[in-house]
């Protein structure tokens, strides 16, 4: 087959699973906390020598998320441990074929990153025997921020397109999935970069590169919220099973998880903390908090696209 579903074959011919929702999630994570992390990087031109903490959080999610992803896809295949074949053959017309290339290049160089960022946490995790392969790295810094940043934006956009390749479904076949997804995935990874770089290397709530990061946070909620506007308009002009896939908002189990999950927590609890006092939402509880907000509902959204956009066919 020349189509996406070619590759596919060996996965179940009904639905896409939560599962999937997941792995959705977890590139969008990997490929946002990196894009934020390296472009703070280079927009910080004061930055000292030293790694800062957002940098390498998001050294660490970039590879363990993509990783993490990558298994559940893995494990959804009817046939697991086969999934090797997809790695050899290619049809270059194919959404999956061009991805897999693209993970292939991204998973590596993330890794490549970290060791780079955190070679003077690894002795600390009795990771020092990869110091001298850090060593070795840092004169390609450059060419490797340069690369994995592009590679970053490859891969957030990829999963929109992976599965707006699904022409039978109206809600799912747009090109403003990729978008979507691209801008909601650095929302999770600002999100889950503040998480790490708060809990594991106890930064300060007051950090000047954490205040820079958390300034991106309305801009990026408002640029997702006009590409869902966009999405749900593109539905309801196109009229006939498209329009009535907006019944997904207003009735079943799914329209709750976009009120409540993507709306609710996603973008109101956020909202709302803008509305405290400075010295309250720049606390260390209300920062994780809104954080935790933020990536509850990047992941209710994947969910509801995956599963609502499966219950419509045009």
């Amino acid at each position: 087959m020349n189509n996406t579903w070619g590759d596919m074959a060996q996965y179940d011919p009904v639905t896409w699973h939560w599962i999937i929702a997941v792995y959705l999630f977890m590139a969008g994570l990997s490929a946002g906390s990196l894009l934020i992390g390296i472009g703070l990087r280079w927009f910080n031109k004061e930055q000292a020598q030293g790694e800062t903490s957002i940098l390498k959080a998001a050294a660490i999610i970039g590879p363990v998320a993509i990783c993490l992803g990558l298994a559940c896809l893995v494990f959804d295949l009817t046939k697991p441990f086969h999934f090797w074949l997809i790695l050899i053959n290619y049809n270059f017309q194919s959404v999956m074929a061009i991805g897999v290339l693209a993970l292939l290049a991204y998973s590596p160089l993330a890794f490549a990153y970290a060791i780079l960022v955190l070679r003077d946490e690894l002795p600390k995790w009795g990771l020092g025997f990869l110091v001298p392969i850090a060593k070795l790295l840092m004169p390609f810094r450059k060419l490797i921020e340069v690369l994995l940043f592009i590679l970053a934006i490859g891969v957030g956009a990829y999963t929109g397109f992976l599965i707006s390749a699904m022409n039978a479904y109206p809600m799912l076949n747009t090109a403003v999935l990729p978008a979507l997804f691209l801008v909601s995935g650095l929302s999770a990874g600002a999100a889950a970069n503040a998480v790490l770089a708060l809990v594991m290397f106890k930064t300060d709530s007051h950090d000047k590169t954490l205040a820079k990061m958390h300034g991106l946070e309305l801009p990026v909620m408002a640029i997702e919220i006009m590409f869902l506007f966009m999405l749900f308009c593109a539905l309801y002009f196109k009229g006939g099973a498209a329009a009535a896939a907006l019944a997904s908002l207003t009735s079943g189990v799914w329209a709750s998880v976009f009120w409540i999950g993507v709306v609710g927590i996603g973008f109101g609890i956020p909202l709302l903390f803008m509305l405290l006092p400075a010295a309250t939402r720049h606390s260390k509880g209300a920062m994780i908090m809104v954080a935790c907000a933020s990536l509850t509902g990047v992941l209710a959204l994947r969910h509801f696209i995956v599963y609502a956009g499966q219950s419509y066919l045009s």
